[in-house]
């Protein structure tokens, strides 16, 4: 008792910085959908070119494209980066601003034609023709191809590699549309029959090489090399999400093929059931949800069940092919969008009440990630002060990661760099997320948003 009397007693002289009172604001959350940029639902090739209102399509958070080797390069050493720029720029529009996906490709249809440059074909590069010679499908051990594929990689790696807009690059090339299968191609020897796994992963090889900072995605159809590429870094993606019996009904992506193929890749790498803690993970819809209810007669438990099996697997982002979402399906769809990806919600800000003068402001908060995966581009969590003119008068950067905030709870403590003096009054205090250009770009699942993007969440008294 002595020893607290004697501390109480001292305390009555203590500094008044010491004892100053603290603040703790808690701001209020928000429920439903947050649009993101890098999560939830594609926009895909820029909506095919129709409008849908957000009653008919949940708002988007990343456009997703696709190109074939023969737009890309239709003469040999110019590269058509246009193509690619116009996706970026359909993004920025998008309010708000999106991130953009990206796949190459080198193979598409027996009817559709060669995919490849003309100018490739006439160098000899190998491969076989369908039966009536209308489509090229390249040997993809062939020397030729392999060496100009990889340029084709490197001229578009250089420019858009680590581009903040860039939410990940789709390991493709390999097979029909990049999706490492010739299934569409039946003069053709199965292609992981007809390669071996060392010929295959040269291609998940190819893709680190040119974008070694950009997030990478593999689809899982691609044998051996899908775990290979997750162990390098890769995250995973699935087509055909939510077959129940969309080709038969007697056998389904969902259940016959998806639980065999993951159980495979997470017996030849041991951390394949992680992949999700570093890169992104991505589904593509089964036809169209209007099928599912029109034709194949999906009841909504079972869309509940798809949705489920998107969350648990830590889904990022989902392609419904920018095609109308049926009504008695959009709930369920919604109440997925609150847990697909990141979900960032500051639940506590303490601070000093009062300032005086000082080189830092200590800002102690508590924050939840509510989704079910971590972002996977380095945003910077950014704090600012702002004075009744609506002026910023002292700013910085949090050193934190905010990539490693996966699910669940994260304490953070920041030291505000402060101007040394201020005139009185009371300041707000703001937060944000942003990206390489100061610009604010994380919605929270918090009220406060202002137009500017940043939350305004709390009030400092200067004297």
């Amino acid at each position: 008792m002595k020893s607290q009397w004697v501390s109480a007693l001292l305390c009555l002289f203590c500094p008044l910085t010491v004892i100053a009172a603290l603040t703790t604001v808690t701001p209020k959350a928000v429920t439903g959908p947050l649009t993101n940029p890098g999560i939830g639902v594609a926009s895909f090739h820029q909506g095919y070119g129709e409008t849908l209102g957000q009653a008919d399509y949940p708002n988007t958070g990343f456009e997703y494209e696709r190109f074939y080797w023969r737009d890309l390069e239709p003469v040999e050493g110019q590269y058509n980066f246009a193509l690619v720029d116009d996706a970026f720029k359909y993004a920025a529009a998008h309010r708000p601003a999106m991130n953009v996906g990206l796949r190459f490709m080198a193979l598409a249809e027996p009817e559709s034609g060669p995919q490849i440059p003309d100018w490739l074909i006439k160098k000899g590069v190998k491969g076989t023709w369908t039966p009536d010679h209308k489509t090229f499908a390249p040997d993809l051990d062939d020397p030729l191809f392999i060496a100009y594929s990889q340029r084709l990689l490197n001229a578009f790696g250089k420019r858009y590699d680590g581009n903040q807009n860039l939410a990940f690059v789709d390991i493709g090339m390999v097979g029909a549309w990049g999706e490492w299968h010739n299934s569409n191609f039946p003069t053709l020897k199965p292609l992981l029959e007809r390669y071996t796994t060392a010929q295959l992963d040269r291609y998940v090889a190819m893709h680190f090489a040119a974008f070694p900072v950009t997030p990478k995605i593999m689809l899982m159809s691609g044998g051996q090399s899908l775990a290979n590429a997750v162990a390098r870094g890769a995250g995973w993606r699935a087509d055909c999400w939510g077959d129940l019996r969309v080709f038969s009904d007697s056998w389904n992506h969902m259940q016959d093929d998806y639980p065999q193929r993951l159980l495979a890749a997470q017996k030849s790498y041991s951390g394949f059931d992680d992949a999700w803690k570093r890169s992104p993970v991505s589904l593509e819809i089964c036809s169209y949800m209007l099928d599912w209810k029109n034709i194949f007669k999906y009841t909504p438990d079972e869309v509940q069940g798809i949705f489920n099996w998107a969350v648990t697997h830590h889904v990022s982002t989902i392609n419904l092919k920018s095609r109308k979402v049926p009504g008695e399906y959009r709930p369920i769809v919604d109440d997925a969008l609150t847990k697909l990806g990141y979900r960032f919600r500051l639940a506590s800000l303490s601070h000093e009440s009062v300032w005086e003068n000082g080189q830092t402001l200590a800002l102690v908060s508590t924050w939840y990630n509510d989704g079910n995966a971590p972002i996977y581009l380095p945003y910077t969590l950014s704090f600012r002060i702002i004075n009744d003119a609506n002026k910023v008068v002292a700013q910085g950067n949090s050193p934190e990661d905010i990539r490693r905030w996966l699910p669940g709870k994260h304490q953070l403590n920041y030291s505000l760099p402060m101007p040394g003096a201020l005139p009185g009054g009371n300041y707000f205090i703001e937060v944000a997320i942003v990206d390489k250009s100061g610009t604010a770009r994380i919605n929270f699942a918090n009220e406060g948003g202002q137009s500017s993007g940043w939350y305004r969440v709390s009030m400092l008294t200067v004297r």
